[in-house]
């Protein structure tokens, strides 16, 4: 039974009165059946008909239809809520912690996806007693978020990767890698899951993934986004508190942890350094949000049942942290929410803060070389005969390198839809002008832009420029929109608005027509004419032609370059060209 969220609150009263005396919460048969063990994934067909069972089977679940994705089919949502209650509202206001769990962003990376149907079908069961883990907490899972590269399975696909031995393909249905578009917001599916992300506002968000960026013993590798670059309240309850309780419990697992294995100076043994994931990413967009946000890379190189199993235990660690630590969760949320609303400086980058470290066991393979079968050339190899242990640094202290200080308002023109467009899937606050009006802004203008080679994701990104500030009276008009800095969501604004902040929407290409000039000259005499008597009227214009004239002797028998000096140097040009449109208010 599909339900689409649009009936969620129909849905609520209704199931929230249910009571099935033939349901009760005993330790009943698994009604999922997987075949991981036989290295083989599920096809996106049998994972959602898994989650359909569950769904026809307790009253505790719903599987919800959240909006399309770029193949055509629906984002779907399953719920696991002991009162039965399906409403997020209603949920925030029981006191209930809210976890979200997103599968097979790359479908070649399908080891959550397998875990959690196995997750839901124990909890629900109870399954050793695991209904508990729901007494505080709502579970939610995208079963599969990138569904067009899941119906794309393939062997070839995950190259490096042995098993399973059907992975799917990374780029989604428009062939676009999905967690790269959490900002940009090019593909259906993104919109999507915004727009289910800003409507559960979940406590707890996990991304599952697997990586063939490193090798060593481990299968678990745990990635949290960086306790630095988020909002101070969480980031602090997030490295003080729940990080090392995952740690810990995962320690007791067959499955201990490691940090995600990004080595200092590609060696294990000089350490691991932890990395500020950024707004493109699941993890830097929803800690944005104040949320706690997880990712985990199994080590794609060990078996495909141990990957499963070491996510299936994370999972379950992750859910009874969030049930036994509810109060807590939601208190420094709320703190962080609060702060984020008068908060005035924000950071824009980091830097590495490499005099801080601490000491983790470590578990690899010595390396070593052997002969290429292709072409007899000597190859270097992990051998896998010689397994060591070791303690090496994990550093994983960010400051900020980078500041802003935000201004009362950022002025969006509405000529840029696009933009408004995902501020407002984002539940970004705005308030439209009544008429027109002439208002005193600072702008930027931007300078020394090297334009990206190689596109990015469909985007040419721009990752090198300067800018520099104007104050300027311009002319807005009644419909243009002013943004409130002061917002719950006022990291996502700043970050976005920014054009230095690293994902923001100047970055990803979203104002590059600002960049273009629509007015020029040609060698006419006519223009050379109204610039000289321009000059002479204008005696300061003529002083800075002639000190440039003095400066650089090719300007001195060269017409044409006289003519762009002035036309560019002397306020003749229009100052659009460059200007950043969005403009700061105070």
């Amino acid at each position: 039974m599909l339900r689409n969220l649009s009936l969620l609150l129909l849905t609520a009263i209704i199931f929230s009165g249910c009571n099935s005396s033939s349901k009760q919460a005993i330790d009943h048969e698994p009604l999922v059946k997987l075949n991981y063990e036989q290295k083989i994934s599920s096809t996106y067909d049998e994972v959602i008909a898994n989650y359909q069972k569950l769904d026809e089977a307790w009253p505790e679940a719903r599987l919800l239809e959240g909006g399309l994705t770029d193949c055509g089919k629906p984002l779907h949502l399953f719920v696991m809520s002991a009162d039965r209650q399906f409403d997020p509202d209603r949920i925030r206001k029981s006191g209930k912690t809210i976890v979200m769990i997103m599968n097979a962003i790359h479908p070649g990376e399908p080891d959550g996806m397998e875990a959690s149907m196995i997750v839901a079908d124990d909890i629900l069961r109870n399954h050793n007693g695991m209904r508990q883990l729901l007494d505080s907490t709502v579970v939610c899972i995208i079963p599969v978020y990138s569904i067009g590269g899941l119906l794309y399975q393939n062997p070839w696909h995950r190259t490096n990767q042995p098993e399973p031995i059907n992975p799917g393909y990374r780029g989604n249905a428009k062939n676009l890698d999905l967690n790269r578009d959490f900002v940009k917001l090019d593909t259906e599916n993104a919109k999507s899951f915004v727009k289910l992300f800003r409507q559960w506002d979940p406590d707890v968000f996990l991304d599952t993934h697997a990586t063939n960026g490193s090798d060593h013993q481990h299968v678990v590798t745990y990635l949290p986004a960086q306790h630095n670059s988020m909002p101070e309240p969480v980031g602090r309850f997030f490295k003080g508190t729940m990080i090392p309780a995952m740690y810990k419990k995962m320690a007791t697992t067959p499955y201990p942890m490691i940090p995600y294995a990004e080595y200092t100076n590609q060696s294990p043994e000089e350490g691991i350094e932890s990395y500020v994931q950024t707004p493109r990413f699941s993890t830097g967009y929803t800690l944005l949000f104040h949320s706690l946000p997880q990712m985990i890379e199994n080590l794609c190189y060990q078996p495909y049942v141990d990957r499963v199993k070491g996510l299936y235990h994370f999972i379950i660690t992750m859910i009874g942290f969030s049930n036994e630590n509810t109060d807590a969760i939601l208190q420094v949320r709320e703190e962080s929410r609060q702060m984020a609303k008068t908060k005035r400086e924000f950071p824009l980058d980091y830097e590495l803060d490499s005099s801080k470290f601490e000491t983790i066991e470590f578990r690899g393979f010595e390396r070593g070389t052997d002969i290429s079968p292709l072409t007899g050339e000597v190859r270097s190899i992990y051998d896998y005969s010689k397994p060591f242990t070791t303690t090496i640094p994990f550093y994983d202290e960010y400051k900020p390198s980078k500041m802003v200080t935000a201004p009362n308002f950022y002025v969006v023109p509405q000529a840029w839809s696009e933009v408004i467009e995902r501020l407002k899937i984002n539940q970004i606050e705005m308030i439209r002008l009544d008429r027109d009006s002439l208002m005193e802004v600072e702008v930027y203008y931007i300078d020394n832009l090297v334009w990206s080679a190689r596109p990015s994701n469909g985007h040419h990104f721009h990752d090198r420029f300067t800018t520099r500030k104007e104050i300027q009276r311009i002319q807005y008009y009644r419909g243009d929109y002013l943004v409130p800095v002061n917002q719950e969501s006022n990291y996502f604004i700043v970050n976005m608005l920014e054009p230095e902040a690293p994902d923001s929407y100047f970055r990803w290409n979203f104002f590059d027509p600002c960049l273009e000039d629509r007015e020029w000259f040609s060698p006419h005499p006519v223009l050379e004419d109204r610039i000289f008597a321009y000059l002479n009227e204008n005696p300061g214009a003529r002083r800075l032609l002639d000190e440039a004239v003095a400066a650089d002797p090719k300007l001195a028998g060269n017409r044409m370059a006289q003519m762009y000096f002035a036309y560019t140097k002397l306020g003749l040009a229009n100052k659009w060209v460059a200007r950043y449109p969005v403009a700061r208010l105070n």
